[in-house]
């Protein structure tokens, strides 16, 4: 080596690469101006023999000289830096090989990337963070970005390197946490992870947070994936979304367990939803961590655009409170705890191998927000269903007293947690207003739904499960024993417009088991709930058992679950106000020996109500006098009791007219007939003078 490159040596900087601990690699490799005009060329090939320098336009390459026997080669260019240079690189087995340096492009990162990922406000990160297919300075290859503030040194590995981790060590973007490289040549479809070096020298592999597809086994790798080739389906659907998803529109979802996503299940869902009439298809996603998931990218795209082109709203089940804590996953992820919180009694997940996301930090947050906002704009998902909710706004959820830690008030409640929910809402309805976002909550948190300027959080909707736990458990007592119960039937109403609720009903075999008597009272139960279901205020939530099964009382069930979804669909008095109080109200909530409930529901139209009938007993009444709203003229539109439904046929054939005969509180009343479980629909027709 010449004594002018021996003094260019940095060899303190040398070692650091040779050994693997550089956070700064490009102070070191790659092209830099020196004295005299020239340019010092360095790079670092552990397993190569010979490399030269070959500059566009010039026809003879410069050889290197090895300045460290472990791989580092250096020459002097008389070129003046910047210029375009390849590495000519032979190996001990005589091979060769041409590659663009990775060292010789500039960082793409910019300050002010940095800054909004610092503040947490780095909303599309995912187009910063992780792998990308792109073209840098006229070469194509793969940018790899990573947030590892703790880590010593960052180097990618992969299919295209031997996974070696000396080879292609990253550099840390100024002083930030994030770490960049983008390698030349490296191709869609490759398997890649993170190795993290400590300060400790312990060393490991991670997958990569933001990789938009991983391989489907144990210790999975991430997959380069080019989410810039995907298709930007269903825009005409999204012109119209809007008008589905107001909440004057009549919103019934359909919640479908385990389903791939795949076009021909997705065909498969088209035609259940709509032969029951429902108007969202809620679906669950496997996803490791956020944005990691086995299914092809392509294939969740074609999957939401069968059903938008049906006319079908997808909502995605999704849960932002905890991740895995495999070895490989986010769990100290540079080796300290970035996305989990560093307080053991925050992070820990009871009965559980998972971990809470830390939601002060605001790189966490960048990394839920920005997967949120790619669902939603990539995916073109109509909404959200948040898992967790509970778990992530209480401290102390599910805990032993010991086991957490209060917030600074002394309280269980997750400030971060509060501060988070209305970012995220905040934020999504500001990239798409008609998205929905619901809450899955099984507590009484309050504010949920209000806006964030009235210091709530901001979802659109929350799931109703005191509406089901306080139905159900009336409806599991006897028939002759639930007027002990009938404060819990009517109990709902009274929070009812706290918030925007949607009312779920599970699992039909839980149902079944919890419905007392025969096989026939139980049927009678069954269908006088799922009608209740429907006449009761609130947006419709059913799971997909509730269509399964065979047999000819089942088959009436499906009819009817399909029968009380078409006339939900097309009668305004049961959706058109439902949030609203004005859209609600009773006529006889204290009937408790009879256990019937009469309620009346109004639309936005004028003289668009409907009086409820609903009786939880298994006595059928002849002549039963109710109140009514108004004087005219009541036709019941729809029984549970018919005998399609294999029910008794005890309906009101006829139109009945009011009465000036009070009842009910009210001056004006209807004698009717009552079957025994059932609901029945009355339509009011004003008088004609």
């Amino acid at each position: 080596m010449t004594k002018k490159l021996y003094n260019l040596m940095d060899w303190a900087e040398i070692e650091a690469v040779t050994y693997a601990e550089e956070d700064h690699p490009k102070s070191v490799l790659g092209a830099h101006p020196v004295r005299g005009g020239q340019t010092l060329v360095t790079a670092y090939k552990p397993d190569a023999v010979e490399v030269s320098v070959r500059v566009k336009g010039s026809r003879t390459p410069v050889k290197m000289e090895l300045a460290d026997e472990d791989g580092y080669f250096a020459a002097l260019v008389k070129n003046k830096e910047p210029f375009e240079y390849e590495l000519e690189i032979k190996d001990a087995d005589g091979k060769t090989r041409t590659e663009t340096d990775p060292y010789s492009f500039p960082d793409s990162i910019t300050k002010r990337d940095i800054q909004k990922f610092d503040s947490g406000i780095h909303h599309k990160v995912y187009e910063l963070l992780g792998s990308h297919v792109i073209r840098l300075n006229g070469v194509d290859g793969v940018r790899f970005a990573v947030w590892a503030p703790n880590a010593m040194r960052v180097s990618v590995v992969g299919d295209f390197n031997d996974w070696n981790g000396r080879i292609h060590q990253m550099e840390r973007i100024q002083d930030s946490g994030i770490f960049e490289l983008f390698i030349p040549g490296v191709k869609e479809g490759q398997n890649y992870k993170y190795e993290i070096k400590l300060h400790t020298g312990q060393i490991f592999m991670k997958r990569d947070p933001y990789a938009f597809k991983r391989e489907d086994k144990e210790d999975a790798a991430s997959i380069i994936y080019d989410i810039n080739e995907l298709p930007d389906a269903d825009g005409a659907w999204l012109e119209e979304r809007e008008e589905k998803q107001k909440k004057d529109s009549p919103i019934s979802i359909y919640d479908f367990r385990d389903i791939p996503f795949t076009k021909k299940d997705a065909g498969s869902i088209v035609k259940k939803m709509e032969e029951y009439g429902f108007s969202h298809a809620l679906v669950s996603a496997d996803f490791e961590s956020l944005f990691i998931t086995a299914e092809d990218p392509k294939e969740l795209i074609e999957f939401t655009d069968v059903l938008h082109k049906a006319g079908i709203a997808v909502l995605l089940r999704w849960n932002p409170a905890s991740f895995s804590g495999i070895d490989g996953g986010l769990s100290m992820y540079d080796g300290t705890c970035i996305y989990e919180d560093g307080d053991g009694k925050r992070s820990y997940v009871p009965d559980s191998d998972r971990k809470y996301f830390n939601l002060g930090s605001a790189g966490v947050r960048d990394y839920i927000l920005s997967n949120a906002v790619y669902l939603l704009d990539v995916f073109h998902f109509d909404g959200l269903v948040v898992s967790d909710v509970a778990r992530m706004l209480y401290l102390d959820y599910g805990k032993q007293a010991t086991g957490w830690t209060p917030n600074m008030y002394g309280g269980n409640e997750n400030l971060d947690a509060i501060d988070f929910f209305r970012l995220l809402t905040v934020t999504l309805h500001k990239y798409s207003p008609e998205v929905l976002l619901i809450s899955d909550d099984d507590t009484a948190y309050p504010g949920i739904t209000a806006s964030v300027e009235d210091e709530g959080m901001g979802f659109d909707y929350k799931l109703n499960h005191g509406w089901n736990r306080d139905v159900l458990g009336y409806l599991r007592q006897e028939p002759l024993g639930r007027s002990n119960h009938y404060n819990e039937i009517c109990f709902p109403m009274i929070y009812q417009y706290n918030e925007n609720f949607i009312l779920p009903l599970y699992d039909i075999a839980d149902i079944w088991n919890a419905m007392p008597g025969d096989r026939d009272e139980k049927f009678g139960n069954l269908k006088s709930l799922l009608a209740y279901h429907i006449m009761h205020p609130g947006k419709k939530l059913i799971s997909g058992a509730l269509t399964e099964g065979k047999g000819k009382d089942i088959k009436a069930v499906h009819q009817l679950i399909k029968d009380v979804m078409a006339f939900y669909n097309k009668n305004g008095a049961l959706y058109s106000r439902e949030m609203e109080q004005q859209g609600f109200e009773w006529i006889n909530n204290i009937s408790a020996r009879e256990n019937i409930l009469v309620f009346a529901r109004y639309g936005s139209k004028k003289d668009e109500l409907f009086v409820v009938v609903v009786n939880f007993a298994n006595v059928p009444h002849k002549g039963y006098k109710i109140g009514v709203p108004k004087q005219g003229r009541y036709s019941e539109i729809f029984t549970s009791d018919a005998e399609k439904y294999d029910g008794f046929g005890f309906v009101n054939k006829s139109p009945v007219s009011s009465e000036k005969s009070e009842c009910d509180g009210r001056p004006d009343s209807i004698r009717i007939k009552v079957a025994p479980l059932s609901v029945a629909v009355f339509k009011y027709s004003p008088v004609k003078e």
